[in-house]
């Protein structure tokens, strides 16, 4: 009975791990989708041993990428832009060893500087709807689709983080691997089968070698993918494995890892001990601090880059700037802590920076910008009027100025309190009205011409845009038809303000401008 119990915990034991193995992240670009682009990189490999990408090693190379923020079908669950931002600093820190400079390059059709109108979820859960995802892709430019799920067309084990699509010559990632981490390799990754690079293990993605091989640990000489078994003395290295001699043999090790670091003991067909290069890009072992490419798989991304096929990521990209050093004080309004005078009519400010030729605004109720409250936008000005959001609670907000190749500039954030009071016109009887002059000059008085169907009375109240009270004049009656009444809010500084009229039934506001 104590032998079937312990059998039968061992058998448990042994299903758990091999459904916590089944569930670790995978590329998706397969060993058929990888032999699909071979020729390429064997012509690739050719060129970087005659020496004809020498030249290009010194030369910047400015490369368009076009993210498509893919939606439900009610267009939500969208990775956030700040995410993205951050992702395109690690890819160019990835690839600054060859030179590569990625940059977003707004769609020539519909001139947005990101793709929000891909709201499918035969896009979002399973990229079936790939003719949909055709039609709106960028035709210069790297295209990448971030959705929840990334369902290739071959199954792998484990959950597909990624994958780099062949017949279709684009990129797809979970949105749950779009970030700035230094040792994300996910879309590095992904970038390098797009630049013809294959798995360091290509062969043994199905069935990474270990101890349940029969004749363990010698390596049989051929990969269960039909893949010749790379040998340590490099005597098969041009025509084994990824065909690279500078990337050593990895039969798929890093499936099973939880480390960076291998000491399992496998040996190539010849006996010899096999010690991988745990932190290549193309491999996939986690964990590590860093990943990179080897100089051999950086040459052959630059003769990829060099083929006429891909000569649709040809520009004449110049970045305006390359550093973008955002102020402390870049915020302007609402001032920090503020209450401001309305919770669905809400203008912030903040100041121009050097070299931005967009600004990142979010808002949310929690100060990571992490909650299902968080909203943004992407702005090329200096405002922006927010209409969304809900009374009586206190909200953060953050700018982050970028240019299509900068987006690594630091954010600033700040916070203002909602009132109750709502911006919407509900004065009842009230028809029209203006405020004049607009703009305001030196200390005159503004008028209010207001037109009514009926007769009220009311307050009149001028807020700064940090929420400030500024002025108020009590009393003020209307009747019905045409009325003029006047205000004198003294020496106002230069600026925007809002004019709040307000009875007992309601409120109604006009912006007023001051230019001395």
């Amino acid at each position: 009975m104590k032998k079937n119990a312990i059998l039968f915990v061992a058998a448990m034991l042994t299903m758990f791990t091999a459904q916590a193995q089944e569930q670790r992240g995978v590329c998706g670009t397969t060993l058929d989708d990888q032999l699909l682009f071979e020729s390429r990189l064997l012509e690739n490999i050719e060129k970087m041993n005659s020496g004809q990408v020498a030249a290009d090693r010194n030369a910047i190379q400015y490369i368009p990428v076009h993210f498509h923020l893919v939606g439900d079908a009610s267009g939500n669950g969208k990775v956030k832009e700040s995410r993205v931002l951050d992702q395109l600093c690690a890819l160019n820190t990835a690839f600054a060893p060859m030179e590569f400079r990625f940059y977003l390059s707004p769609h020539p059709t519909h001139g947005t500087i990101f793709n929000y109108t891909l709201n499918n979820n035969n896009i979002y859960t399973n990229q079936s709807a790939w003719s949909t995802m055709n039609a709106q892709r960028h035709p210069n430019a790297l295209n990448v689709y971030i959705v929840d799920v990334a369902a290739p067309s071959g199954n792998q084990q484990g959950i597909t983080l990624a994958y780099y699509s062949p017949q279709r010559d684009w990129v797809v990632s979970r949105r749950d691997q779009i970030s700035g981490v230094s040792n994300n390799s996910t879309l590095p990754h992904e970038f390098g089968h797009f630049f013809s690079l294959q798995h360091t293990f290509i062969g043994w993605e199905s069935d990474p070698f270990d101890d349940s091989f029969p004749g363990w640990p010698i390596a049989p000489a051929t990969s269960p993918g039909g893949i010749s078994t790379e040998r340590v003395n490099q005597t098969n290295c041009t025509t084994a494995a990824d065909k690279l001699c500078d990337t050593p043999p990895d039969y798929n090790f890093g499936f099973g890892a939880n480390t960076c670091a291998y000491s399992a003991g496998a040996k190539d067909p010849n006996g010899s001990l096999v010690d991988p290069m745990e932190n290549n890009m193309m491999g996939y072992f986690n964990f590590c601090n860093v990943y990179t490419f080897t100089p051999q798989q950086r040459n052959v991304v630059l003769a990829d880059r060099a083929t006429s096929a891909r000569n649709y990521l040809n520009n004449s990209f110049s970045p305006a700037t390359t550093v973008i050093n955002t102020p402390t004080d870049l915020l302007v309004a609402p001032a920090n802590g503020a209450t401001v005078p309305f919770y669905d009519d809400i203008l912030l400010e903040w100041k121009a920076v050097p070299g931005a030729n967009y600004y990142l605004l979010e808002t949310d109720l929690v100060s990571s910008f992490i909650s299902p409250n968080a909203q943004s936008w992407v702005v090329s000005g200096t405002s922006s009027l927010v209409t969304s959001l809900v009374a009586n609670r206190t909200y953060f907000w953050r700018v982050r100025p970028f240019n299509e190749y900068v987006t690594c500039a630091e954010s600033r954030q700040g916070s203002f309190k909602t009132p109750l009071t709502s911006a919407v016109q509900t004065i009842k009887g009230l028809t029209a009205w203006q405020v004049a002059p607009n703009p305001l000059q030196e200390e005159m008085p503004v008028k209010l011409l207001v037109q009514s169907e009926r007769s009220f009375e009311a307050t009149a109240r001028i807020f700064d845009l940090a929420g400030r009270q500024v002025f108020e004049q009590n009393g003020l009656q209307f009747t019905e038809g045409s009325n003029v009444a006047t205000l004198s809010p003294g020496n106002l500084d230069n600026g925007m303000y809002l004019l709040v009229l307000q009875s007992g039934e309601g409120r109604a506001v006009r912006k007023l401008s001051v230019l001395k």
